[in-house]
């Protein structure tokens, strides 16, 4: 051996030096080289692969949905003692360690529906084209499904129950896993998972418990919002049970329109048997009936009201009766007073009548203030009264015009005033042609008028009549008209 050194390069894959070099021929170079290019492609990749890896933590949660991250099959943030929430991810880009340390999911937040279905069994036929005719054949809980009411009818039904994930934790825990999101919630595969027979078995076991609640007209006739209503409380009772239990679903279902009842074709959603449809047609028809009666009698009523008094109407009846009772209390209130001594006796403090009074002021004048605030009919009564009041006030004020003309007359000599005052009545009464005047002699030991009935004075003329028992005879000249006095 020469005194040239021969070392191994472990970066260039083998020995290295000049007697090496020499000591190969080309064909070993050429496979030297090679092998040096090829060891760093794979250092390169293996490289690459690692970066890929690491890369692959990477996952993005949709707009829509909600993250978790699970390490070794454990949801990081959810630990005792914190929040769920800190567990879920919002939506947007994450990271987690790639598997097997660490994987992802993602909850969507969307709104799902399954339909439960309490019908019987229908032809393709009736499916499409609805039921028609009546078929009286019996009822087999083999083939058929029903409900059963509370006053003991029997109605099928067609019910969709609407929910949301509110808790991606509880519902990762305690119901996945999920389906797939291509899977109808009709398909066998949907049917297969545990959300569709835990929801499935909550919403049937609500509409038995409430149905049996309801008569079968209020499942189905008008208060048919009201008992979806009422089964959606139901399900998010049952929710919450098994929430308080320890098991929470994360489910949610809304109670104003969680459970709907969409029609089935041209299937009703909500309808009885068809040994019975008929009755229930009837029925259900006089009850359709009755509700457009109510419905016409009120809209009439309305219009009355409006027409006699205004849009009103309601603030005036409640002040009248409020000053009605008013009144009744006034009166209860003087006779507790004037009993005041038997009062005492029994214990009791009668009401102070001047506060009652006082109230009832009060009242009458705020129902004066409406009576002119409205319209219709009432106004008219209160133009024709207040004309009428005017028409007495104007007469009174007359009347005591002259009254006090004549009053100093009357203080200065009573007896002549009396007396040429009795005689201006006499003469106006024997020139008025609406007094009649009767003759009555003065040997006349008996005698009578006969006065008709008719107020009218062509009546009287024609019918009236007198008849005298005495010596001679008495005619009769006149009927007195009657008029009233001022």
């Amino acid at each position: 051996m020469s005194g040239t050194a021969t070392h191994y390069d472990a970066a260039a894959g083998g020995p290295r030096g000049p007697e090496y070099e020499e000591a190969l021929d080309p064909a070993n170079q050429s496979l030297a080289e090679a092998l040096r290019k090829s060891f760093r492609i794979l250092k390169l990749l293996m490289l690459v692969l690692v970066v890929l890896y690491f890369l692959s933590g990477w996952f993005s949660v949709k707009p829509s949905d909600v993250g978790v991250i699970l390490r070794f099959g454990r949801i990081q943030g959810a630990e005792p003692g914190r929040p769920a929430v800190s567990a879920v991810l919002p939506p947007g880009w994450h990271w987690s360690w790639p598997y097997p340390f660490e994987r992802w999911e993602t909850v969507s937040s969307n709104e799902r529906e399954i339909p439960i279905e309490f019908l019987f069994q229908l032809s393709e036929a009736e499916e499409t084209g609805g039921i028609k005719g009546y078929k009286y054949n019996d009822l087999s809980p083999l083939r058929d499904d029903y409900l059963i009411t509370g006053d003991v009818n029997i109605l099928h039904a067609s019910v969709s129950v609407k929910y949301k994930i509110k808790d991606a934790v509880a519902y990762l825990t305690n119901v996945s896993p999920m389906p797939d999101p291509e899977a109808g919630p009709r398909s066998a595969d949907f049917r297969r998972y545990p959300e569709y027979t835990v929801m499935t078995n909550l919403v049937r076991n609500a509409v038995i418990e409430t149905a049996a609640k309801k008569e079968a007209l209020q499942v189905r006739g008008s208060g048919q919002k009201e008992f979806l209503e009422n089964v959606a409380i139901a399900v998010n009772q049952k929710l919450k049970a098994l929430e308080d239990a320890g098991i929470p679903l994360g489910i949610e279902v809304d109670p104003g329109n969680g459970i709907v009842s969409p029609q089935k074709g041209s299937v009703e959603a909500i309808m009885p048997p068809r040994q019975v449809q008929e009755m229930f047609d009837r029925t259900f028809a006089a009850q359709t009936e009755k509700s457009v009666a109510i419905t016409k009698a009120s809209s009439e009523a309305q219009a009355m009201l409006l027409q006699t008094a205004g849009t009103v109407h309601e603030e005036v009846a409640a002040a009248v009766q409020r000053e009605f009772e008013l009144m009744l209390k006034l009166r209860a209130t003087e006779t507790d007073q004037a009993n005041a001594a038997a009062a005492a006796a029994s214990g009791q403090r009668p009401a102070d009548v001047e506060a009652v009074k006082a109230e009832l002021k009060k009242q009458r004048q705020a129902t004066e203030a409406l009576l002119d605030q409205s319209s219709g009919e009432v106004q008219t009564v209160l133009n024709n009264a207040k004309i009428k009041r005017d028409e007495i006030i104007k007469e009174a004020s007359g009347d005591y015009a002259r009254f006090m003309q004549v009053l100093p007359e009357y203080l200065d000599n009573p007896t002549i005033f009396m007396s040429r005052f009795l005689d201006d009545v006499y003469a106006r009464a024997l020139e008025s042609r609406d007094v009649a005047k009767v003759f009555v002699p003065p040997d006349a030991k008996e005698w009578w008028l006969e006065i008709p009935r008719s107020a009218t004075q062509e009546a009287a003329e024609a019918t009236a009549g007198e008849k005298g028992h005495t010596e001679g005879k008495t005619e009769l000249y006149g009927t007195p008209k009657p008029k009233r006095p001022k």
